[in-house]
């Protein structure tokens, strides 16, 4: 039986959400400046190049790291961990290869394009290995990193700025975060290096079986975000993109801040806790408290984006106001959503997931639709379609979850 420390746990977890809060605040600052120096459509280059290469991480990825965290401690021997680490590393080679021959083909493999893919591909593989160290809950350990590496990016990003780089900063600070993550990772003792083996058709269908509904999430998840990119690329072309890159991470602010209660810690927490009615109390006491103030926030989204992002951002960018106050229903809704996400993977129950994730698309895609069909501004449909996306998924497993409990009891 797993005993966990609540106290570490705690502790842990106030070190991850201050680092949260501060990366969240030194992001906010130095993007402040960054829209100073880079275009909307520059900012849409970057968007859609770095969404194009993250979707195909999503798709080829089983994601071992959730499969490492929830692995019980009986199975976790050294035949598992030389397993998992070899598919995680083999993983991540194929789809940087593959990436790196779309680039070619399609005559996009400029040197920044590649350094992107190779930075993009270090954090997924990072990302993946750290979920053994991640298993013992050293959130402090993590935090510290973490927060280091965004401040590193940050910085670097902002001094290239100042010197005129242009939108290459941004595939920089990119390459400096992955790299940055990786060496702490090691400082730390949380990197993992096990015996790299070839892995036959049958053991990539064992562990994609075992992963089937975490991997389905995941690609819908992934490619969710990067899509709403790719359609206001399609819709507006690289300056649409910016724009809607922009409204999406200003939309995101609260749940950057969450994030580590929301998935990270209570993912873990799901997970290894085997008190199925203590599982229950511990999600509604989190929903209940998370509600009130995003809701809030989501709210006052409407009626103050148009004065605040203007004068923030300058008139260059006037239209990610428009865009920022119709996300006001991913404001309220994305942490929340989470939440459930959380509690469904740790407790196997990847269906209503994947019915919440359905109702997530056809959220986003029937205001799109009128956004094809002229009806309304396009990047307001999309910013229309991200609100209706994430309140109606979160609602809808929501009642199936306590429609199923409502039985048992």
């Amino acid at each position: 039986m797993t005993v966990i420390d609540y106290k570490k746990l705690k502790v842990g977890g106030t070190f991850l959400i201050f680092g949260q809060v501060f990366q969240a605040l030194l992001a906010f600052a130095v993007n402040l400046v960054l829209v100073r120096y880079i275009f909307p459509d520059e900012f849409g280059r970057f968007a859609l190049a770095l969404a194009g290469a993250s979707i195909v991480y999503s798709v080829i990825s089983p994601r071992i790291n959730v499969l490492i965290i929830r692995r019980p401690e009986a199975a976790n021997d050294d035949k598992a961990k030389d397993l998992l680490f070899s598919a995680m590393t083999l993983e991540t080679l194929a789809a940087t290869l593959i990436i790196f021959l779309w680039l070619a083909f399609s005559g996009n493999a400029g040197p920044w394009e590649i350094l992107l893919v190779g930075a993009v591909g270090l954090r997924h593989w990072t990302d993946l290995n750290k979920a053994f160290f991640e298993r013992t809950m050293p959130y402090r350990q993590l935090a510290i990193l973490e927060t280091g590496a965004s401040t590193g990016g940050h910085l670097l990003a902002l001094a290239m700025a100042f010197t005129g780089f242009g939108w290459v900063v941004l595939v920089v600070r990119e390459a400096m975060v992955s790299l940055v993550n990786l060496w702490g990772l090691r400082q730390v003792g949380g990197l993992t290096i096990r015996r790299l083996k070839w892995l036959g058709v049958a053991q990539w269908q064992e562990l994609f079986k075992e992963a089937r509904g975490v991997w389905l999430d995941g690609v819908l998840e992934g490619n969710f975000q990067r899509l709403t990119i790719l359609l206001a690329g399609l819709l507006g072309g690289e300056a649409t993109a910016g724009l809607f890159f922009q409204a999406q991470r200003l939309a995101g602010v609260p749940h950057q801040v969450l994030s580590p209660i929301a998935y990270r810690i209570l993912a873990n927490w799901f997970g290894r806790t085997e008190d199925a009615k203590a599982r229950r109390k511990g999600r509604d006491k989190f929903l209940l408290f998370l509600a009130p103030p995003l809701i809030l926030a989501g709210v006052l989204t409407v009626p103050f984006a148009d004065p605040v992002v203007p004068w923030l951002f300058g008139e260059t960018w006037l239209g990610v106001a428009d865009i920022l106050a119709a996300m006001f229903g991913m404001v309220s809704f994305w942490s929340l959503f989470e939440v459930l996400k959380a509690y469904c993977l740790s407790t196997r129950q990847s269906v209503k997931l994947f019915g919440g994730r359905i109702v997530q698309y056809v959220g986003l895609l029937a205001p799109t639709a009128a956004g094809f069909a002229g009806w309304i501004s396009a990047d307001i449909a999309l910013g229309i379609g991200l609100s209706s996306a994430y309140f109606f998924a979160f609602l809808f497993i929501l009642v199936l979850l306590h429609l199923e409990e409502k039985k048992e009891s």
